[in-house]
Formats: C-alpha cells, sequence, structure tokens
C-alpha cells in the first residue's frame, strides 16, 4: 500500500493526536486548579471552626461564636461550588483524551501499515467522531488554562525521551 495515498489519514491522525494533547493537558490544569480549592475551602473552614469551638470552651468572649457560624457558610459554599466534581469531570476528561491520543499515534505511526486503505480511513473517521462525542460531553475549558498548558507543550513536557534523545544526535 503507497502512504502517498494515505497523507491525508495520517494527518488527520496527527491532528487528532494534537487537539487530544492540548485538550487533555487544558482539562488537567482544571482538574488541579479545582483539586487545589477543594482542599482550601474545606481546610479553612474546619479549621475555623475547630479554634473557635475551642476558645469558647476555654472562656473566650461570644463573639468568637462568629467563626463557627462563617466556617458554616464556608462549608455551605463549597456544596454549591462542588469543586470535587469539577476535580473528577476534569480529571476524567484529561483521560479520556489522552486514551484517544494514544490511540491516534499508534493508529498512524504503527497500524495502519498492516491495513487497506478503506480500513485505515474506517479508523480514522471512528477516532474523529470519538473526539467530537469527547468534546461534547467534556466540560468547557477556559482560555487561560489553555495557553497555560499550551506554555508547558511548547516547553517540551510531553517529548518522550526517546525522542529527545533521537533528536539530540541527529
Amino acid at each position: 500500500m503507497s502512504e502517498e495515498n494515505n497523507d491525508n489519514l495520517i494527518n488527520e491522525c496527527k491532528r487528532i493526536e494534537e487537539d487530544c494533547l492540548y485538550t487533555a493537558e487544558t482539562h488537567y490544569i482544571l482538574a488541579a486548579g479545582a483539586g487545589r480549592v477543594s482542599f482550601w475551602v474545606k481546610l479553612i473552614p474546619a479549621v475555623a471552626a475547630a479554634i473557635s469551638g475551642v476558645a469558647l470552651l476555654s472562656g473566650a468572649p461570644n463573639w468568637v461564636a462568629w467563626f463557627s457560624v462563617i466556617a458554616g457558610v464556608a462549608f455551605a459554599l463549597q456544596s454549591i461550588m462542588n469543586p470535587d466534581k469539577k476535580n473528577e469531570e476534569h480529571s476524567q476528561a484529561g483521560k479520556s483524551y489522552t486514551a484517544l491520543k494514544h490511540e491516534s499515534r499508534s493508529l498512524y505511526q504503527n497500524f495502519y501499515k498492516e491495513m487497506d486503505r478503506n480500513s485505515f480511513s474506517i479508523m480514522v473517521r471512528i477516532l474523529r467522531e470519538r473526539y467530537n462525542m469527547l468534546a461534547k460531553m467534556t466540560p468547557q475549558t477556559t482560555t487561560k488554562a489553555f495557553e497555560e498548558g499550551r506554555k508547558r507543550i511548547k516547553a517540551g513536557r510531553h517529548t518522550p525521551d526517546f525522542e529527545e534523545s533521537k533528536n539530540e544526535s541527529e
């Protein structure tokens, strides 16, 4: 099978791979941010409630009880914001895009050589449809997270060691 006939399909696989790389990195950044928010939104009110409770038991003035009230409001806010859910959604989205990225890469680098053109074309269409479905089903990302992810990727964060050493020897 001539590789010339497959250039458009290989390019589409590369496009899917790259789209997945950027999208996954963006979701991982958003998941990490939601995880940090979750940690602090839980820790600060818990510490404030514990300290104010101990202080009240130790004879502190009644106004210290307001710290407990504020802590309760913060816990309610945490329930509404639900950063744990956002963390899980973005983490799962990142994992899904990462898996699709690997499938696309392995298809155009290895497996297509064992397929006829029609089978290869079908597989590429399936990968594109899977990407499109993921894009519809995963949470929205932000421009800020995308730009941060872009910087990480451009800095070579996702370049495998064997490719780095191959490029250095050339």
